[in-house]
């Protein structure tokens, strides 16, 4: 099965060499039936084939030293990355209703106007790990500013949230991911230190589980 029917943000497909498997980023394709997960497994993926095939899963928890905002990096063999709310995040638990998702994340800066072309993805925005993507206010008049979590290239940000921000809730693996980010080639296998793994993140959930109680 082709990944980029699986799950449901793009992913390059097979036969798409390093430099040019970022350009699938911008193929649209619908996601399988999702329901809750843990960490280690992608919404819609609970069968063989699915994006758990394709996809690495890292962890960045409290970034920026604030509690919770913890964010999710599904990381692509073929370098692609995407950039998603983890589990524990306050825009996914219950009672939180999102307000407005908003791309401009300057008076000169908004990801909405991020435009990519050729195989060398000119024009493409740099992000650092803490370049922020966009910033997500909720209805009970919190703001949450959602980070890169890697350097990279910014391939295409998820405007499909904007329409419909019940996606990035109900689907945050799939599609209400919230942006894809390209690294370079010879920084793809570093990005991930200070990331967490599955397991990792799991001690850290289980921490805060056990100081609250």
């Amino acid at each position: 099965m082709d990944a980029r029917v699986s799950s449901g943000f793009p992913v390059p497909g097979r036969g798409e060499g390093r430099a040019g498997a970022a350009g699938a980023a911008s193929r649209r394709h619908r996601a399988a039936p999702a329901g809750r997960a843990g960490p280690g497994m992608a919404e819609g993926a609970a069968g063989p084939g699915g994006a758990e095939r394709y996809f690495t899963r890292w962890y960045k928890p409290d970034v920026k030293g604030r509690p919770c905002e913890d964010f999710c990096v599904l990381q692509h063999s073929n370098r692609i990355c995407v950039i998603t709310l983890a589990e524990a995040h306050p825009l996914l638990q219950s009672g939180k209703t999102i307000k407005n998702i908003n791309y401009q994340i300057s008076a000169n800066c908004s990801r909405l106007q991020n435009k990519v072309s050729g195989k060398s993805k000119r024009g493409a925005q740099f992000l650092t790990e803490l370049a922020p993507l966009c910033r997500i206010s909720s209805s009970d008049g919190e703001e949450y500013t959602i980070y890169s979590c890697i350097r990279g290239r910014l391939i295409e940000v998820n405007e499909n949230i904007l329409s419909n921000p019940a996606l990035l809730q109900e689907k945050p693996s799939t599609e209400g991911y919230i942006a894809v980010v390209l690294p370079k080639f010879e920084e793809s296998k570093s990005i991930t230190q200070g990331l967490l793994t599955p397991k990792e993140y799991e001690e850290v959930l289980m921490k805060r589980r056990s100081s609250a109680s």
